[in-house]
């Protein structure tokens, strides 16, 4: 009995618990980032209220939503990996649900792309092999692609070998090579912009990006490591942000926000990896009631829904936009350009078609790869 309630008490203090609601509020939070950046910053027209204008342009940083979701994805997708490595079923396990979680939404999504003409069966075949996030393949064949895909894309791609990777390493290996691919990539990106060794797109390929999914394995490592406790997560979480804050002050003088010259070119996204990483970290470590309370439920839901509000939400505003276009000069049409009608109109229609695909049709899906797992709490040094 004594045994069981010191158990019970050290799984207490550990940052991997069965249920974190803390993801689904970061989750929500990157949503709204994209949203309000191709919402506002995106918007065709401007507002004579000048506080308005600098609102909307304070969204710039919304594109960095994405990020977020691939420090999510490298801790949740390496954390489930480690969690069923050596079972019978590793393979078929996570290959069953991540085809049941991420197809059905995206196959639909092609097809009425297909059906609004936005692509052509050729370049909806590329982004089916997911190959989105490869520019020079459309350029090559001149065809066109949809947005949202490029990200999804290179999920799929680490999804398809980090698998086969963690299966194969121990744990401590595995640390050291999410750490490495923290490191060089930088580097390869530097080298790629530069010219000195052209090897694509370093905001998009995969093999240049991959310390976005890298740094939130290092999370889920440690935070499956005897080092994994609530006041350990929040002294690395704190640490993280104050380091990565630190790296683009460095780096502000030298142009890190700008993807214009080497510097930004290399480094742009890595302090805000770092500082993702930290408030991941943090919040796990703090385990507030407020993640599970109704006051978060808000960001909870847009959590919950994030992935069709994702694959959606691009095209209900551009669409949005031809049809402003396309209407006769009028007083009424002004107004339809202001950018908080277009907000308003087209988030709302993205929110209630992304609901409405995850209450009543991708749930169905879930419910078909859903099963208990429980998570391992490593009790020992990583290995």
């Amino acid at each position: 009995m004594l045994m069981t309630n010191r158990m019970t008490q050290h799984g207490a203090d550990r940052l991997i618990q069965r249920h974190m609601p803390e993801l689904d509020v970061l989750r929500g939070c990157a949503i709204l980032a994209v949203l309000l950046y191709h919402g506002l910053y995106w918007s065709i027209d401007s507002s004579p209220n000048r506080v308005f204008n600098v609102l909307v342009k304070a969204t710039v940083g919304g594109w960095l939503g994405v990020n977020l979701f691939f420090v999510l994805s490298g801790f949740l997708i390496t954390g489930i990996l480690i969690d069923t490595k050596g079972r019978p079923d590793y393979y078929r396990r996570f290959y069953l649900r991540r085809v049941l979680r991420i197809l059905p939404a995206y196959v639909a999504m092609l097809v009425v792309l297909l059906l609004v003409r936005w692509l052509t069966l050729k370049s909806a075949l590329l982004c089916l092999l997911f190959l989105a996030n490869y520019e020079g393949l459309y350029r090559y064949f001149h065809l066109g692609t949809y947005g949202p895909f490029w990200s999804l894309s290179v999920e799929e791609q680490f999804y398809l070998i980090w698998p086969a990777i963690v299966a194969r390493v121990s744990v401590r290996g595995l640390a050291f090579l999410s750490l490495a691919l923290c490191l060089v990539e930088p580097l390869l990106r530097l080298l790629s912009a530069s010219s000195l060794l052209p090897l694509g797109n370093v905001h998009t390929a995969t093999y240049l990006i991959a310390d976005n999914l890298a740094i939130g394995a290092l999370a889920a490592i440690f935070a499956r490591s005897r080092y994994g406790t609530l006041s350990n997560g929040i002294k690395a979480g704190l640490g993280l942000c104050l380091a990565g804050a630190m790296i683009f002050a460095v780096g502000y003088p030298f142009g890190i926000t700008h993807r214009t010259n080497l510097v930004g070119d290399s480094l742009q996204t890595v302090p805000w990896n770092i500082i993702f990483t930290g408030v991941l970290l943090l919040l796990l470590g703090l385990r507030s009631p407020f993640f599970s309370g109704r006051l978060a439920a808000p960001l909870r839901f847009f959590g919950d829904i994030s992935y069709g509000l994702y694959l959606i939400h691009v095209m209900i505003f551009v669409r949005y936009d031809d049809m402003v276009r396309l209407l006769p000069a009028a007083s009424w049409k002004h107004a339809l350009r202001q950018p908080l009608t277009r907000l308003f109109l087209c988030a709302g229609l993205s929110v209630l078609l992304a609901w409405l695909s995850r209450r009543f049709y991708e749930e169905r899906f879930l419910r078909m790869g859903r099963a208990p797992v429980e998570p391992k709490v490593l009790e020992e040094a990583v290995k």
